[in-house]
């Protein structure tokens, strides 16, 4: 017999382990439960629950199914092109430091490296810009661009935008704006929803659990994994790599842990200074953003161009165009001093359709000399 709402929420407070099928079916009948306060409160409850139980895999990965299952038989699936690495690349949000967006600046950075990372992303919840409010602010196209055509785009200029806001639009009506706080999906959940069908994925943790949730990925279909976190202490917690702090990695590639790969890029962060307020977000949203295209225009002299670099070469590395994280960062330096980044991003507004002159005009308070177009330096991607 399915377990109830009640009973899956007492085992929740039990050291005992749950049957994945009372975690899945449990998971189902709270989603099911008419919009209002009793259903608000199971589904936190037992999805934080879930995460501080362990968390235990078996019962993590039952609860992502079930949450799956409203939207999947829904989803599409594109390929990239025969012989192309695309490497997904998201994050869990819900980071307890704010920054600026390093994610989408690293991107392009390992885009102009000749990385094809495919980025997915949407609005912010709690940050000022999450990567969705970066791609519409520099005025490129996403939501009309379809899923086939980004494809194109990421293969051409090495950097693609999917929005996975509508990708679960029936699990996002009984979830989406009620949770701040990192809980059990966190660890998988976004990572799940690419468009694109990827070799690898680079997924950010606002959580130091990042080997469970590097297994769960791997469980989930994922052949080839890295997941990172930084951490300042025990109340500072980003899903991405922050140069100086305690950074956490986990690479699971083929069922298997590739432990050199993890200390790679923990020694590549250890090799930078800490300094948080560099990478720190701002209060107005376009200047949020044009913090992070000063970083690829190559006049930013602070160290967020070293928190870019740094997850621009873990892209790279895991997009086989660098063998190791610290030929990655040198790469990462040369074409961020370039400004060639810049170039990446202005190639990809063009493409989707969108409007170079929002661009343009987040780059008034920049040197002119950081518009030129800057010498095409992207390589090729081994097969």
């Amino acid at each position: 017999m399915a377990v109830t709402t009640p009973l899956l929420a007492q085992k929740i407070n039990s050291p005992a382990d749950i049957a994945p099928e009372d975690v899945h079916d449990g998971i189902a009948s709270i989603l099911a439960l008419p919009e209002g306060h009793t259903r608000d409160v199971m589904l936190g409850s037992v999805l934080t629950g879930l995460l501080l139980r362990g968390p235990r895999l078996e019962e993590v990965e039952s609860a992502v199914r079930a949450a799956t299952a409203l939207d999947r038989s829904g989803w599409d699936f594109h390929q990239p092109p025969a012989g192309m690495r695309f490497v997904g690349y998201t994050g869990s949000g819900k980071k307890t430091f704010k920054t600026i967006n390093l994610s989408s600046a690293a991107a392009l950075v390992a885009a102009t490296g000749g990385a094809h990372v495919a980025k997915l992303g949407s609005r912010s919840a709690s940050s000022k810009t999450g990567s969705r409010d970066f791609i519409d602010l520099v005025g490129a196209t996403s939501d009309t661009v379809p899923h086939q055509k980004m494809v194109d785009i990421t293969a051409e200029v090495g950097f693609g935008f999917f929005s996975i806001e509508n990708r679960v639009p029936e699990f996002d009506r009984r979830y989406g704006g009620r949770f701040q706080a990192v809980h059990a999906l966190s660890l998988a959940f976004p990572a799940l929803l690419s468009p694109v069908t990827c070799p690898a994925y680079v997924y950010g943790l606002s959580h130091p659990a990042v080997g469970a949730s590097a297994r769960l990925l791997s469980r989930l279909g994922l052949p080839d994994v890295t997941v990172v976190n930084s951490s300042v202490g025990h109340a500072v917690q980003v899903d991405e790599l922050i140069p100086g702090s305690t950074v956490r990695a986990c690479r699971i590639s083929a069922g298997d842990e590739d432990l050199a790969f993890d200390d790679e890029v923990r020694r590549g962060a250890a090799s930078m200074p800490q300094d948080l307020m560099s990478v720190a977000q701002h209060e107005d949203p376009r200047e949020n953003v044009a913090a992070a295209i000063r970083v690829l225009a190559g006049r930013d002299t602070s160290e967020a161009r070293n928190a870019v670099a740094l997850n621009a070469a873990l892209l790279m590395a895991m997009s086989e165009v660098v063998p190791t994280i610290q030929s990655g960062i040198d790469k990462a330096f040369t074409i961020i001093d370039a400004g060639a980044g810049l170039d990446t991003l202005q190639r990809f507004v063009r493409l989707t359709g969108g409007a170079p002159h929002q661009l343009r005009s987040l780059l008034r308070g920049i040197s002119p000399t950081a518009v030129l177009v800057s010498p095409d330096i992207k390589e090729a991607t081994p097969c």
